[in-house]
């Protein structure tokens, strides 16, 4: 048995199913060149988190984060969920119909960012690290494949609340940063925010 309490078994068909970051990376040169840059830094954030997700022992994992109200898991599930909001703007611009605002639910136009966190964090913070970590990949190949999708042009016009696609970029992994450090240092934290 592991530290997380896996089998060798369980713990080979877990490492098995990783993402390859590095073709991921090599990857992002698909993206219009002003995107390859923030692309790769977003990518190394998100691989920071999914490898947190797979290696933090078990015992912690259910512990306070820096984010008051949040354990470590309901942070990295929150990070999950948001990946709905790059993605729903990457998409309208793809469609022609870029997004001036996003909302968190077009079903329900007024629903506050707590209500729509809440409700993600609800389907994802019971999940198994390991399926947490993938769920964490799959929104990075998501949003990859959405932004080797745009055109130069596409790329710089206006996302949602960001100038453009490099912005939005950015937005996605100061995200994935600022939680992964809540999450590695917990109630301890000492920042301003």
């Amino acid at each position: 048995m592991t530290e997380r309490g896996e089998t060798e078994r369980e713990r080979a068909g877990r490492d098995s199913a990783e993402w390859d970051w590095e073709i991921a990376a090599d990857s992002a040169s698909a993206a219009p060149p002003a995107m390859w840059v923030p692309l790769r830094r977003a990518l190394r954030a998100r691989r920071r988190l999914a490898v947190m997700a797979r290696e933090l022992p078990a015992g912690l994992w259910d512990a306070d984060s820096a984010c008051d109200g949040w354990s470590r898991a309901d942070a990295a599930a929150h990070v999950a969920a948001s990946d709905r909001r790059y993605h729903d703007v990457l998409t309208a611009v793809l469609n022609g119909r870029p997004l001036e605002e996003w909302s968190p639910d077009p079903g329900i136009p007024s629903a506050p960012l707590d209500d729509a966190n809440r409700l993600a964090l609800d389907g994802l913070r019971e999940r198994a690290p390991s399926k947490l970590a993938r769920t964490l990949e799959i929104g990075a190949q998501k949003t990859l494949m959405l932004c080797c999708s745009l055109t130069e042009e596409q790329s710089l016009r206006r996302m949602g609340w960001a100038a453009n696609g490099p912005a939005l970029i950015e937005w996605w992994e100061a995200h994935d940063h600022e939680h992964a450090d809540d999450i590695i240092n917990g109630p301890t934290m000492m920042r301003q925010r």
